[in-house]
């Protein structure tokens, strides 16, 4: 028996089949696929990712004392998207090093809208991400 990647499909409300992430098969023993064991969509932000960053761009307040010296960074930040589409548990995961990016970094994620929940086997599950904020003085707004 081996296990292998299959196109995860969901159907919706009207029986429609909808593509979504992945879906982890087991083969029998004579090398047949079978019903998957485990399927899985990720989180997303709605637009995905060049609306998320278009979001965190408008919407940062960049510490002006770290902007007036020129000093970029970046803080991953983790937080759990929940099945009703909102964000809890925002935490740093991975500082900057400077307590100013990560606080901001901490309200740019508390601020996000709404999520897409991830899904396994087609249903809405709770899923922890982590997404990277970047700090960059010449990044315009």
């Amino acid at each position: 028996m081996s296990n292998s990647f299959a196109q995860n499909n969901c159907r919706d409300e009207n029986g429609n089949v909808k593509k979504g992430g992945i879906a982890l098969t087991r083969d029998d023993e004579n090398g047949n696929h079978n019903t998957p064991t485990a399927a899985l969509s990720y989180p997303k932000f709605k637009g995905g990712n060049k609306a998320m960053y278009r979001y965190i761009y408008k919407n940062q307040q960049y510490p002006q004392n770290l902007k007036n010296r020129g000093i970029s960074g970046q803080t991953q930040v983790q937080f759990m998207v929940n099945t009703d589409s909102t964000i809890t548990n925002v935490e740093v995961f991975k500082t900057s090093g400077y307590k100013e990016f990560d606080d901001e970094a901490v309200r740019i994620v508390k601020s996000f809208p709404n999520w897409v929940p991830a899904k396994q086997d087609c249903q809405d599950i709770p899923f922890k991400t982590v997404v990277t904020i970047p700090f960059d003085p010449e990044k315009k707004k």
